[in-house]
């Protein structure tokens, strides 16, 4: 459950960053940012080193590509789409919990 929080509590800074600023990212803003994706990447711990399932690895490609949604949202992208996105990620992530929890009780 721990580790869900590690990749839920991004989610809604993403979200709150992404509808709260209207105007373009200041410094601080992105440093938010980079502290949350941090904080998402270190959701793989609960995984050994080389035996991250495939699951795992789309939801980290799908919130990597949502973190260059988020960055590029002031010049290119609506803020409707970057929604979008998050609950996109929201979806996988759920996912990649429902099928990693029966694993991972079959491994200890």
């Amino acid at each position: 459950m721990k580790t869900l929080l590690l990749y839920l509590v991004p989610l809604i800074v993403y979200a709150l960053m992404n509808n709260l600023v209207n105007d373009s990212f200041t410094w601080p803003q992105y440093l938010i940012l980079l502290f949350a994706f941090l904080a998402f990447q270190l959701g793989r711990l609960r995984y050994p080193k080389n035996e991250v399932p495939p699951a795992a690895k789309v939801t980290q490609a799908v919130f990597y590509v949502l973190t260059v949604a988020i960055i590029f949202r002031d010049k290119y992208l609506d803020a409707g789409l970057v929604n979008l996105m998050i609950a996109l990620v929201a979806v996988f992530v759920i996912v990649e919990w429902i099928i990693a929890k029966p694993q991972q009780k079959a491994n200890t």
